[in-house]
């Protein structure tokens, strides 16, 4: 069943639907996923309806998007202000836009779980209770340590950086352009980019990016490069943790291979596939030896390693590798 939306708006170069809600959702981070996995699932459903225009990449927009209001200027200039048309008095809750999708598997549940309120325990209740705690952050400042899932985040080499800008220029289509710069800020703020510089190579993109338009009616302008570039004013330590390999492939449709060791250490995954082939050989089945002794280059497996760590350093190869230092050195790329 296709939900009837409450409000259709022409933003000038396309349309919007909007289907306003029974009641509002409060955005707690503990929802943020499930309400991220519901509008991409609807996106698809009603795109595959209703788009003739690139039927098979629908452009995902994630729950923070932001979009033109209604009068005001729309990409076509002032004589196109955005407007908005009622089609129905319709109002709808999560259910129902879930039921609206074909064999939807998103869990509503997290949406009902109450968030974890901030602790009432004094400064001084909490020197006696948690006496080690309180020596280190209070009395000596030691920041709080976050992991990844709590919206830590790391510097990475600036390699992963330079990586990213190729992708953009090698494999970003029209339907992932404005994600791309949001994931180039995202890169950039995880290898310690300035904001000047991540903003120039935006912009310096601007061309080949709008080289890559499909429909005259989507064309990329500096005006999405600048919209892009505000995700740098907002939650900074935000921004640098989403650029995960998931989220890049699905708003900007570039693909990003796995880790083929399942992201360990060279050396542990060798032990892992002896101890297979080991137990391979005692239960009768064939195994295969692998390349002839004295095949392959200390060259070539620095570029395999390189090519799986695309914003690795020289000390982690050398240690992974148990490459001497000057071979690494002599075939970094």
């Amino acid at each position: 069943m296709q939900l009837r939306p409450t409000y259709l708006v022409s933003a000038g170069e396309g349309v919007h639907l909007y289907y306003f809600l029974q009641e509002p959702v409060q955005l707690y981070r503990n929802r943020e996923e499930v309400l991220a996995e519901l509008k991409e699932a609807f996106i698809r459903r009603l795109w595959n309806d209703t788009s003739s225009i690139r039927p098979d990449s629908p452009d995902i927009t994630g729950i923070y998007q932001g979009f033109r209001c209604v009068g005001s200027q729309s990409k076509l200039g002032a004589d196109f202000p955005v407007k908005a048309y009622k089609l129905s008095e319709n109002r709808y809750t999560l259910e129902d836009i879930k039921a609206s999708i074909p064999s939807c598997k998103v869990d509503l549940a997290p949406l009902y779980e109450k968030p974890r309120r901030k602790s009432t325990v004094t400064l001084e209740e909490a020197k006696e209770l948690y006496p080690e705690w309180y020596e280190k952050r209070i009395v000596q400042g030691e920041p709080k340590q976050k992991s990844k899932k709590q919206g830590g985040t790391w510097v990475c080499n600036e390699a992963l950086y330079e990586w990213w800008k190729r992708k953009i220029t090698e494999e970003v289509k029209a339907g992932g352009r404005y994600f791309s710069i949001m994931a180039l800020c995202s890169y950039g703020l995880k290898c310690g980019i300035s904001e000047q510089k991540i903003r120039r190579d935006a912009y310096a993109f601007l061309d080949h990016l709008e080289s890559l338009t499909e429909d005259e009616d989507n064309h990329f302008s500096r005006a999405d490069v600048k919209d892009a570039l505000r995700a740098l004013k907002g939650d900074r330590k935000r921004l640098s943790t989403i650029a995960s390999r998931e989220w890049i492939e699905d708003n900007t449709k570039v693909t990003i291979p796995a880790n083929k060791r399942n992201y360990r250490k060279q050396k542990d995954h060798v032990k892992v596939m002896n101890t297979m082939k080991a137990l391979k050989k005692q239960l009768g089945e064939e195994v295969k030896e692998g390349r002839p002794k004295g095949s392959g280059t200390a060259e070539q497996t620095v570029r395999e390693w390189q090519e799986s760590h695309p914003a690795g350093k020289k000390a982690d190869c050398i240690r992974e590798t148990g490459l001497s230092k000057p071979t690494v050195y002599k075939w970094w790329k």
